[in-house]
């Protein structure tokens, strides 16, 4: 895999459904894990999805895919094939002076076109490590999950349910306000990476 980031670069977000959480029907209420690798999506507390991530869901037609076990979210300053992606735009950056993480910095993105559907990004800009800074534009798209990750989560217990539900694998196979952008129980998605990346790398 080629390392080197630069606005042709795809990078992503697994999102894995929380299976002990029985009580949401709508995807708006709906909890995922997520993270950009295995030990992320492990280490993750279940939020719920932005708007703008809601509203290519929906379009995509993959709510109920979503629903019972997750999806992949695609991200690119500059896609080669635009069909099925999505552009999102910045609109404003909000930096947390007193925070002593070095990722600090967030940028709220509105759906191109005058939608009011958002989501924020992490700005992971490292200027040691190289990358890319915060672009004005991102596109996004959104996939199912490989039958590998859905294995994965399975296996980590991410999708059991509480008690006696239980989730089949042959089931898969076939078809108050503060300085936060948005609360901290919705989803921030991550900004161009330093390097390229893939779910199953270590961290």
């Amino acid at each position: 895999m080629r390392r080197k980031v630069d606005s042709r670069t795809v990078w992503s977000l697994t999102a894995i459904r929380n299976g002990k959480q029985e009580n949401a029907d709508e995807i708006e209420n709906a909890q995922f894990y997520y993270g950009r690798w295995q030990s992320e999506v492990d280490g993750s507390r279940p939020k719920r999805l932005p708007s703008g991530l809601i509203g290519v869901i929906c379009e995509s037609g993959m709510e109920q895919t979503a629903m019972e076990s997750g999806f992949v979210i695609s991200m690119s300053v500059s896609p080669e094939n635009r069909d099925y992606w999505t552009r999102f735009v910045s609109t404003i950056t909000v930096r947390e002076m007193d925070s002593r993480l070095f990722h600090d910095t967030r940028t709220l993105f509105s759906r191109d076109g005058g939608d009011m559907d958002t989501i924020e990004f992490v700005d992971l800009f490292n200027p040691c490590a190289g990358g890319m800074r915060m672009p004005n534009k991102i596109w996004m798209r959104v996939d199912e999950l490989p039958m590998s990750s859905i294995g994965w989560a399975m296996s980590s217990g991410l999708m059991d349910g509480e008690k006696s539900r239980q989730t089949d694998l042959s089931r898969w196979i076939g078809k108050p306000k503060d300085n936060e952008v948005i609360p901290k129980d919705i989803l921030a998605l991550p900004g161009p990476p330093s390097r390229a990346y893939s779910f199953d790398d270590t961290d």
